[in-house]
């Protein structure tokens, strides 16, 4: 493959704080001094043969990447484990929408480290508050600090994660957000705070920490939400989330209280929804943070005519735009979203694919997207066709959908880790409509109550869900619809027709679903 180029310190790498005196100590960023089990040039290869494999990694059934295979073997000894992670930090590009999103590929199969080994690296690293104030930070490997430090913190959990966040490893986190460096590591240290926080006893700790500062830093970030810089953007949007569900501050109003939804008639069903998934107070915008595929549908079905909605990206990396019915699989661990199905089609701008039935066709009337791009959906059910623009820009007609169902449509969306879109379903004016055809928007003919229109914490939802009564012969899954659905060949029953259409196997027993009979 050749010498990589980001071996060497590119100028974007590069941030210098206001006031800070450029160090030569620093500003080279060495890498740690690790045990070697294999020559650190192979592992570098290994991880940006891996990064570029992601992009046109495609198939689910596959089997995992040679790469990958060889790094997680590498990483079996804690030596080899040192190994990996540090060549991840220092070579993985900071450009690369993909690159995060490749630590936690890397993590997810890895062998679990232990506490000693973590804390170990830490030291390494040399994690210090004081990182904060060096002079020409190289932005790359603090990043990439970061997300391996949130990875992490999703590996351990209890009293292994209480150990691993030491002093040091607090105050290095904190300081990206006090200073407000270089707006991608402070994404990623608000994110591995976050999952830090996933223990209780974190959590307590980061809050007491927060509160001793003059101002919560969160509120000073969360302000950024709407900014037009895509970067901070995320970032405004992870303090804002990070309020409202984890680090709460007395006094504050929680953001679904406040925000005006007069004008809103369709958003994105938190009903409806995987597990991981962050969805903004308006409804309207949702990330993912998750190792894990997270999709969306819409509150608002369509069955007849012709109807339009636009995405706006925020981020470049994966994802997946487009139509799905109530029939499509949500397998957010399996990596199944949406076209990946008979029943959804999407448009996944990153690797320049449309996707049907999980298989992709190349899109070559457009290069790939860019944060502030707009894709356009547009479905017409009258004459069968489903077609993408990109800025206007359209790509081919897509007729594939309909071979299989012809209406009972919704808005959907699938998510890889780190990335982020906003739905416009017609509250604002759309940038690209189409003008071959008359279309009608959602916004328009949706209706939701107030009470659907709340967008509540999830912490919030569940105590809500607690204090329900349940009906005796309700769903099992979802504890709303009728129980009318028997599996076989296990014959376990209790589902609802919505859950069990979800379903390849026995939520109770495992076994695969090859007949589903309604019980009258």
């Amino acid at each position: 493959m050749g010498t990589c180029w980001c071996r060497d310190i590119a100028p974007e790498d590069m941030y210098e704080p206001p006031g800070a005196a450029a160090t030569s100590a620093h500003a080279a960023a060495p890498r740690m001094s690790v045990p070697k089990v294999v020559d650190p040039h192979v592992v570098d290869q290994l991880v940006l043969e891996l990064l570029t494999l992601i992009a046109s990694f495609v198939d689910n059934d596959e089997e995992s990447p040679v790469s990958l295979v060889k790094l997680h073997v590498i990483a079996d000894k804690e030596e080899g484990w040192f190994q990996v992670v540090s060549s991840m930090v220092h070579v993985i590009p900071l450009e690369d929408p993909l690159g995060p999103s490749a630590i936690t590929i890397v993590f997810d199969d890895c062998p679990l480290p232990s506490k000693d080994t973590v804390v170990k690296l830490t030291q390494l690293f040399n994690l210090c508050g004081q990182r904060a104030m060096m002079g020409n930070m190289n932005v790359r490997v603090e990043r990439n600090i970061c997300v391996v430090l949130g990875c992490i913190a999703d590996k351990l959990a209890g009293p292994n994660s209480v150990a691993v966040l030491t002093e040091d490893t607090l105050e290095y986190m904190l300081s990206f957000l006090l200073i407000r460096h270089e707006p991608r590591i402070v994404l990623f240290a608000l994110i591995a705070l976050e999952k830090f926080a996933h223990t209780t006893e974190n959590k307590l700790t980061i809050r007491k920490r927060l509160d001793k500062e003059e101002e919560n830093p969160l509120l000073i970030l969360e302000r950024l939400a709407d900014t037009d810089d895509y970067a901070w953007r995320q970032v405004g949007f992870c303090a804002k989330w990070a309020l409202d569900n984890i680090f709460i501050v007395e006094d504050r109003a929680l953001s679904y209280e406040i925000v005006d939804m007069t004008e809103i008639n369709a958003i994105l069903n938190t009903q409806d929804v995987s597990e991981y998934l962050k969805i903004s107070c308006d409804g309207l915008e949702a990330r993912c943070d998750s190792y894990s595929f997270e999709s969306v549908r819409c509150t608002f079905q369509v069955n007849n005519g012709s109807w339009y909605y636009e995405c706006l990206i925020v981020t470049p990396g994966v994802m997946q735009i487009g139509w799905a019915t109530k029939s499509s699989h949500f397998l957010n661990h399996e990596g199944y979203g949406i076209g990946d199905d008979l029943y959804s089609l999407s448009y996944d701008g990153c690797r320049k694919l449309i996707w049907h039935e999980a298989k992709p066709s190349p899109v070559t009337e457009v290069p790939g997207w860019k944060p502030g791009d707009v894709v356009g959906c547009l479905i017409d059910m009258d004459v069968r066709e489903a077609i993408f623009s990109l800025n206007g820009e359209r790509l081919r007609t897509c007729t594939e959908l309909f071979e299989t169902t012809r209406q009972g449509f919704f808005a959907a969306a699938s998510f890889m880790a780190f990335q982020q879109c906003r739905f416009n379903f017609g509250s604002e004016p759309f940038k690209f409509p189409p003008t071959d055809r008359e279309f009608s928007c959602f916004n328009d003919y949706g209706y939701l109550t107030d009470e659907e229109k709340k967008v509540v914490p999830r912490r919030i939802y569940l105590e809500q869900l607690r204090c329900c009564s349940v009906k005796e012969d309700c769903c099992t899954l979802c504890f709303d619809d009728e129980a009318c659905c028997v599996l076989e060949p296990c014959m376990h029953k209790g589902f609802c027709s919505l859950c069990t259409a979800q379903l390849k196997e026995c939520p109770m027993c495992r076994a695969a679903i090859l007949n589903v009979r309604h019980e009258t």
